[in-house]
């Protein structure tokens, strides 16, 4: 998987939740489109848990369906902006960013940050666009519980809010879940608690192509691939490409501290702070969030007088199906974001 080039913004001295600094935070970040003259048409896209900042690219871009020119996010509207998140590994520090203090990659030395210093240092780059308003937040997946962290934390910064196939809490996140995650490397003999930087990383290099590939199964890519090719091993095939190339770029200490960022994350007991509209998209077939849970989601912000909107999805391809059965909702989105109806 080849990287296209990335923007970066700076920050020094950034103070995350255990009261560690990052002397200096980088941001790896794209945008979209122009910012107009009152700066009051920027949306702010979150990404998924394992995904990366290239929302809208040719190649591999996870939002091509629903943004660019005449599309349901109209580039030729709105100034897009989609940040790597702080701990992932496509360019924001993370992991295998050089620790000022040993010369060396963090690797288990990271802070141990929370989605709130994620949304954050979001918020710094936001800032450093001159941007004080959003016209909207939209996430996907981790991004999609990000988001109603936006509206809680900075319920004046943005105008509105799009939820798809994320959650109010991260109920789904729990020690359990952690540790399965943590397994697979931590039994490798070079894991060395995640400082495995200088040593041979083969044995951890197939583990994370094995997590990748199991989870692009269960998120529905495999169902997707199905309408696309007649042979199993053809899609295997695929998946098997697809898991390599995500692995020469992903850090699975990343996947830990993105992990256990989300444990106990919760914009419920705050949800009475949000001030804006919230469109919510979840696929019924969905196997990583609970559409129960999103139906209680939408009683209960509606019970506290939140304008919200439930779509619910046919879609046969699960986790992934908001991004391939675009058709669904890509009206209902457009709708939304140009104010026309929730």
């Amino acid at each position: 998987m080849e990287m296209p080039e990335s923007k970066y913004f700076e920050y020094k001295n950034f103070i995350v939740s255990d009261k560690r600094i990052i002397k200096n935070l980088t941001i790896a970040y794209r945008t979209w489109g122009k910012l107009n003259q009152d700066k009051d048409n920027a949306v702010l896209i979150c990404h998924g848990y394992t995904n990366h900042h290239h929302a809208l690219d040719e190649d591999i871009g996870w939002f091509n369906n629903l943004m660019g020119p005449g599309k349901a996010l109209d580039t030729n509207k709105y100034f897009v902006i989609c940040s790597n998140m702080l701990g992932s590994s496509f360019g924001t520090t993370g992991p295998k960013s050089i620790y000022d203090k040993t010369n060396k990659p963090y690797g288990s030395n990271f802070p141990k940050i929370i989605n709130l210093d994620i949304i954050n240092a979001q918020k710094h780059l936001v800032e450093s666009l001159k941007i004080k308003k959003l016209h909207a937040a939209l996430g996907y997946s981790f991004g999609g519980h990000l988001v109603y962290l936006w509206a809680t934390e900075f319920p004046d910064s943005l105008c509105k809010i799009v939820s798809i196939a994320g959650s109010l809490d991260r109920w789904d996140v729990t020690k359990e879940k952690i540790e399965l995650i943590e397994k697979p490397f931590s039994d490798c003999k070079n894991w060395n608690k995640g400082n495995f930087y200088e040593l041979d990383d083969t044995e951890i290099k197939k583990a994370l192509i094995n997590y990748r590939i199991n989870v692009l199964n269960h998120y529905g890519f495999g169902e997707y691939l199905k309408t696309q090719y007649n042979d199993q091993k053809d899609i295997n095939a695929i998946i098997e490409t697809s898991a390599k190339g995500w692995a020469e770029h992903f850090d699975p200490n990343s996947l830990i501290i993105l992990r256990r960022a989300n444990y106990k994350s919760s914009a419920f007991k705050k949800a009475s702070k949000i001030k804006v509209p919230v469109l919510k998209i979840l696929a019924k077939t969905d196997k990583v969030t609970n559409m129960k849970k999103g139906y209680e989601t939408i009683d209960y912000l509606k019970s506290l007088n939140i304008t919200c909107s439930l779509v619910e999805l046919e879609t046969k391809f699960g986790h992934y199906g908001p991004m391939v059965d675009s058709l669904e909702w890509s009206a209902r989105l457009k709708n939304f974001i140009e104010d026309n109806i929730i």
